[in-house]
């Protein structure tokens, strides 16, 4: 492999671990414009001027899309009488996509314009006119030093994932500075990310008191990166050796610079420019929080006998038995079951909040209908109802989720800060550190800020250039908010379409099989509280349920006709192939009058509903159900018979297919009754049997022939047997024969 080739590998292995952005123009790399540029009042007007043009082209593209996309001659009429400009009618006239093609061209023309930033000097506005500026929606530029070439090679790294438990990489450093310079032209500009990250790494506070060190890893970075000596003082702050300076030079400035966009969607570091680490949590595979690697490398180097104890009680920091008012014991008085708990404790695991943890998305409907009676509709993405619903009180569920919030990083930076690793580098302590990394180092740093992270008057102040971006207004943070929400569902949706689909094959028409004219079947007599009910039942040939009737003869016309029409709606669900299992899931323990004590049934003693007594009855006597008969008092406040409630299994024969055709086998209830006899069965096996002892019989006499006690006359061997097809004896060894010697 040559050369090239080696440091292309290095390059792409590189960016795909996430160690290095792509090597992209400097314009490009960063977020702070260099082109277009403007000053003050020029940018001022031209927001004004876009403002206006904005709200032209929406209110033209409304009063389009009012017509139609093929409006009459009539009601292009009426629209200039009511004041539509003569030259928009034309315009779209003339578009061969219609009407609605010229009113999306001016809505995307609306939302695509955009106002070029300002590029002011420091002393060129106040604190006051940048905040006016930023307010009317221009971004500002306040250029203090000169930037390097847009062309520029540039490269952004995180120095944090250089960092291991061995120290820091410093020759994977240097080749991957020799490969860049190599592959991209003699100069570079190396964005350094990760400063916060990679002092923690290295076991050192990113804090006011320890601001030295953050200028002693920048000069030992720029030392690897141009090949200038790295002095004993420097590497003193930081614990590493000092580096003499190599003959070699290398072109390699470093900016510390925002990222844009376009390489944030590409490159994710461990934290951007000197801001210092917001969160030691990172969500590892199947998103279970876990200790973020820097922080278990420093933790290791300055206090490694807090670690094993810290990642234990991460590991649990949601466990439901920790949180208040929410133990398991607690959850199953309100109704939840085991499996329930286990569903909830396994979506805290993996570090979804309370209210998710509790909605139907997690806990499934069986779960919020069957054991909680609820209406699992209501509780699509709002677990704090469904708490509700269940007991919980408005106090009880905030205390929990104080509690549950950030617990992980609350364990994690209370070590880490008792370790004196903390990482609470204020913003005017960057800018001051910001301040010294140009002075002294000869750094290009553009500090930005969103709000109010150094006041504007400091940065004005100060030696560092800034950019401050515009300010979102009220109406584009909600519009911000909302887009998020979209982009996340959409990602969503392309996930899944992404995702590989299994291909059924569409079934052929769902055919009816039809019962013979003359059909098995019983007819079982019963009252459920004292309203008679006959149930008769027909089958199939096989002995599979086909149909049913439900007769009660003393009922009122409108119920009778209720029930029977119910009973053709179930028999047509059978001969269509419905199994009778859905029926009995679906119907069983409904309750509705008439409902109480069933006689007249040697297996169900109550039932809650005719319907419940029907299809308790289909299943013990068609699909073995006997976990359905005999349930005693199934009254809602019922606790049952303990042991008792176990039901004797039948030791009877089971139903053979022979009997299936003549004996029904509800009746019997799958089981072939004592007075049933099959003979043809009998004598089948028994003339098996027979034929089974006759060939064993055969095979046994021809494998082994009985020999006679003479010796041969030719070969002298006793392996003499009779032929008796042929009348001789004949010799198994030699195969000499001869005719048998008559016996007196």
């Amino acid at each position: 492999m040559s050369k090239s080739d080696r440091n292309a590998q290095l390059l792409a292995t590189a960016m795909e671990e996430g160690l290095i952005s792509p090597i992209l123009p400097f314009s490009e790399l960063t977020a702070v414009p260099m082109t277009n540029l403007q000053d003050a009042p020029a940018a001022m007007a031209d927001a004004t001027r876009q403002r206006l043009d904005r709200t032209s082209k929406l209110a033209m593209a409304e009063l389009l899309e009012g017509l139609g996309d093929t409006p009459k001659n009539a009601e292009l009429a009426e629209a200039v009488a009511r004041g539509v400009p003569l030259a928009l009618i034309e315009d779209a006239l003339q578009q061969k996509q219609g009407f609605e093609a010229l009113a999306d061209s001016f809505r995307n023309a609306a939302i695509e314009a955009s106002v070029a930033p300002a590029c002011l000097a420091p002393d060129e506005a106040t604190a006051s006119e940048i905040d006016e500026i930023r307010r009317a929606g221009v971004g500002a530029f306040v250029r203090k030093s000169e930037l390097p070439d847009a062309g520029t090679s540039a490269m952004a790294l995180d120095i944090a994932r250089f960092v291991t438990p061995d120290g820091l990489e410093i020759d994977v450093l240097d080749d991957l500075f020799s490969a860049s310079i190599s592959e991209h032209g003699p100069e570079l500009i190396v964005v350094p990310c990760g400063i916060a990250a990679a002092l923690l790494g290295l076991g050192h506070a990113y804090s006011t008191e320890n601001a030295a060190a953050i200028g002693a890893l920048i000069e030992l970075l720029q030392s690897i990166a141009t090949g200038a000596g790295f002095p004993k003082k420097q590497a003193d702050i930081l614990g590493l050796e000092r580096r003499t300076a190599l003959k070699t030079k290398r072109k390699i400035k470093f900016a510390i610079v925002p990222l844009s966009t376009k390489a944030l969607a590409q490159f994710q570091p461990t934290t951007l420019g000197l801001r210092p680490m917001t969160s030691f949590i990172e969500a590892l595979e199947g998103d279970q929080p876990s200790l973020h690697m820097m922080a278990r490398i420093g933790l290791s180097r300055t206090a490694p006998e807090t670690l094993p104890g810290l990642l234990v009680e991460i590991d649990s920091a949601a466990d439901l038995e920790l949180m208040p008012h929410f133990g398991g014991d607690v959850l199953r008085t309100r109704g939840f079951s085991t499996q329930a708990i286990e569903k909830v404790k396994s979506a805290l695991g993996e570090g979804l909040p309370l209210n998710a943890a509790f909605s139907r998305w997690v806990l499934g409907d069986d779960i919020i209908s069957n054991d909680l009676r609820l209406a699992p509709e209501s509780f699509d993405a709002d677990g704090r109802a469904l708490l509700k619903s269940i007991g919980f009180s408005k106090r009880e569920i905030a205390e929990a989720e104080e509690s549950l919030d950030g617990r992980p990083d609350k364990l994690a930076s209370t070590a880490i800060n008792s370790a004196g690793l903390s990482q609470n580098l204020s913003a005017l302590d960057a800018l001051d550190a910001a301040t010294k990394l140009q002075k002294n180092q000869g750094v290009i740093v553009v500090l930005t800020r969103a709000t109010s992270e150094i006041p504007i008057q400091d940065l004005l102040e100060n030696q560092v250039s800034a950019w401050l971006p515009a300010l979102d207004t009220q109406l584009d943070r909600l519009t911000a908010d909302r887009m998020s929400h979209i982009t996340a569902l959409a990602e969503d949706l392309m996930a899944e379409d992404a995702a590989p689909q299994t291909v059924f094959e569409a079934p052929s028409g769902v055919s009816r099989t039809r019962l013979p004219d003359r059909r098995k079947g019983y007819i079982q007599k019963s009252t459920v509280g004292g309203h008679k009910v006959y149930l008769h039942t027909g089958e199939f040939d096989d002995g599979s349920l086909g149909e049913i009737f439900i007769d009660m003869h003393k009922e009122g016309a409108a119920f009778r006709s209720l029930m029977n029409n119910f009973a053709i709606a179930v028999s047509l669900g059978l001969q269509y192939g419905v199994p009778l299992e859905e029926y009995v899931d679906a119907f069983v323990f409904t309750r509705f009058e008439p409902a109480g004590e069933v006689t007249g049934n040697d297996q169900i003693t109550r039932a809650t509903s005719i319907l419940d007594y029907i299809f308790r009855e289909l299943a013990v006597s068609y699909l073995a159900r006997e976990d359905l008969a005999e349930l005693g008092d199934v009254t809602h406040d019922g606790l049952g018979r303990g042991l008792e409630d176990g039901i004797e299994k039948s030791h009877a024969q089971p139903l053979p297919d022979e009997a299936a055709h003549l004996i029904s086998r509800g009746y019997s209830r799958g089981q072939i009754p004592d007075n049933i006899v099959i003979l043809n069965k009998k004598r089948e096996e028994r003339e098996a049997e027979r034929e089974e002892e006759t060939s064993a019989e055969i095979s046994e006499d021809g494998a082994s022939p009985s020999y006679l006690p003479e010796a041969c006359p030719s070969c002298g061997s006793f392996t003499l047997y009779v032929d008796e097809i042929d009348a001789e004896r004949i010799c198994d060894t030699c195969g000499h024969s001869g005719e048998l010697e008559a016996t007196e």
